[in-house]
């Protein structure tokens, strides 16, 4: 295939000319068919280095909350849904006011169960845990115990939600996922569900136990668009749920100083059984005390991954040096709120660090943890700008960086011998207000406008 004439981003700039793509990648010589893209801007595809797919999928497929600014406007939502179970994903004190209780729930006749927006949280009237077999007094689950009680929900239709979730990664010019979904489904039914998957995915699998890794032995590729080779670990929960564990009390709960979701002996042992695996370790960790306990084993052990880094102390960066990073720029707007009355003012720890990380020279890639926030690289990008990243630079750590993160040094770039994954846009995406008219993932149309 070679497209005429079109418009190629090449370093910052675009570039008139001919590109071809023979057997999915980008070639020198021209081949059939001929298409006329006179006019077309191309962009590689982009390269989401921390997302959930089936996540994104139940935003869409499930009730969408992020938008809703009050408890009134919650009940009528709620109240109009005909489900047999209602699933809701994305409320947030900042924007109802309060957090939504148990007892509002059981105003409701249904089942009802709405997760945070972080997703650490949720909460559960009387009728859902009923369903479930689990209850807790106030309908509040957290961390592992929300992992249980997902696994529980009746009618997941995962598969239908990975598709849905697809359908909107594609549709922004993502092209590539660094997913994490084995949350309440088996590896089986998510490997087959994978194996489909029109867009590239590396999968992050996460394990409650190390006997559970010891016993893994699907690592590798599992498709021609899907490679599994990285374990995924919380170190601690969010700030927004006041899971993220801080050296400090929380600064509205004095008592709390977050939830530590793994010890520093577990973690190396997990570090060490990832290296014998040759698989990338993923952690998640938000507060200062838990990226000092992951800089400590990761100073032992390179090249593994910290997802988020919010809150970074001066003296652990030597730690994490030669690690990676996969980075929210928008977090650090989206978390204003947070930042200045939830966190400690004592706290000693950089905030959002994210530009100074690259400034000085830290590996890290861009990602929107959708369905956290939107899975749309021009709203990060956006963000990012804000903080002081170029554009150029914005869209080199949301393309080429992230390829590089998950081991593909041939992708990320439109240039010969790379892999075609790349968008078509009809007017200038430097503008940041243009989605792709198509996509395609090695030289395969996969989705169009």
């Amino acid at each position: 295939m070679t497209l005429k004439n079109c418009l190629v981003y090449r370093d910052g700039n675009f570039v008139k000319m001919d590109l071809n793509v023979e057997k999915g990648i980008f070639v020198d010589n021209p081949s059939e068919p001929l298409i006329d893209a006179t006019g077309y801007y191309v962009m590689p595809g982009f390269v989401d280095s921390h997302a959930h797919v089936i996540g994104t999928g139940h935003k869409y497929g499930h009730v969408n909350l992020e938008n809703v600014g009050s408890i009134e406007e919650l009940l009528q939502i709620l109240q109009a849904e005909d489900h047999g179970v209602i699933i809701g994903r994305g409320w947030s004190e900042e924007k109802l006011g309060t957090r939504p209780t148990r007892q509002l729930l059981d105003l409701l006749e249904k089942p009802v169960l709405l997760i945070r927006r972080c997703g650490h949280v949720a909460v559960a009237n009387r009728s859902l845990m009923e369903l479930t077999g689990r209850w807790r007094e106030d309908g509040v689950f957290k961390e592992q115990d929300l992992e249980q009680l997902r696994k529980d929900l009746p009618s997941r239709e995962d598969e239908k939600f990975f598709k849905i979730g697809q359908e909107h990664f594609l549709m922004h010019g993502v092209t590539f996922v660094h997913s994490d979904d084995l949350h309440g489904l088996s590896w089986e039914n998510l490997k087959e569900i994978l194996k489909d998957s029109k867009m590239r995915v590396f999968e992050k699998v996460y394990f409650p136990s190390l006997s559970d890794l010891e016993k893994f032995d699907d690592f590798g590729q599992i498709s021609d668009r899907v490679i599994v080779k990285a374990v995924k670990l919380f170190a601690d929960g969010s700030v927004g749920g006041r899971t993220a564990w801080l050296s400090v009390p929380y600064a509205d709960d004095p008592s709390n100083f977050g939830t530590k979701l793994i010890d520093e002996e577990e973690l190396e042992k997990f570090a060490i059984l990832c290296e014998r695996k040759n698989v990338q370790l993923c952690v998640h960790a938000i507060g200062d005390e838990a990226l000092h306990m992951v800089g400590k084993v990761f100073s032992r052990h390179p090249n593994h991954r910290v997802i988020h880094a919010q809150l970074v102390r001066n003296e652990d960066l030597s730690l994490l040096r030669k690690s990676f990073f996969s980075i929210q720029p928008h977090f650090a707007f989206e978390d204003r709120h947070l930042i200045e009355s939830v966190l400690p003012k004592n706290l000693k720890a950089l905030r959002y660090p994210f530009l100074m990380l690259f400034q000085q020279g830290f590996k890290i890639a861009f990602s929107t943890d959708a369905p956290v926030s939107p899975e749309d690289p021009k709203y990060v990008i956006e963000c990012a700008m804000k903080l002081g990243f170029t554009k150029q630079q914005a869209i080199e750590l949301y393309t080429v960086a992230g390829a590089r993160m998950a081991g593909l040094n041939n992708l990320g770039e439109i240039k010969s011998g790379f892999l075609a994954d790349f968008c078509l846009y009809e007017k200038n995406p430097l503008d940041l207000d243009e989605d792709p008219v198509a996509v395609y993932v090695a030289g395969e149309l996969v989705y169009e406008k």
